[in-house]
């Protein structure tokens, strides 16, 4: 179906609601047809949900809540299976443990709010910096 005629649609559900819904199934099912073998399973399992969410409905109101809610949960799903693919990806940066790395060729003055902060606090002078090696090798 290329085009849709809404108008068209809304005349023939006005004047003959039964020749509507078959109008309306063979469509579906004609797009269905369409569609490759691997993706048709999963289409004709959503339009079995659908169809069974219309017949239980009490109105056509209730039939649409219904439906939006079976596609907001097919969304999350969607959407749970991206993140996941994404964290394969790009796994999470490594944690901050609070250490800091210093570049031991880096020349650093202290200014005056570091000397404060050394003064108040006696202990910040006993940290000192250790190289990391891992096999023997120096790290970058």
């Amino acid at each position: 179906m290329t085009h849709f005629d809404f108008k068209e649609w809304a005349d023939l559900y006005q004047v003959d609601p039964v020749a509507f819904e078959q109008r309306r199934e063979a469509v579906l099912e004609g797009y269905v047809a369409t569609v490759d073998t691997e993706n048709r399973l999963a289409l004709e399992q959503t339009l079995f949900k659908i169809r069974m969410v219309r017949q239980r409905s009490k109105s056509p109101l209730q039939s649409a809540l219904e439906s939006s809610k079976l596609m907001w949960e097919s969304f999350g799903k969607l959407r749970e299976h991206v993140q996941k693919l994404e964290q394969e990806l790009n796994p999470a940066p490594l944690r901050q443990n609070g250490l800091r790395l210093i570049d031991q060729n880096q020349t650093h003055t202290d200014s005056s709010a570091d000397r404060a902060a050394k003064q108040a606090d006696p202990e910040a002078n006993l940290a000192r910096v250790i190289p990391f090696t891992a096999s023997g090798k120096r790290a970058r």
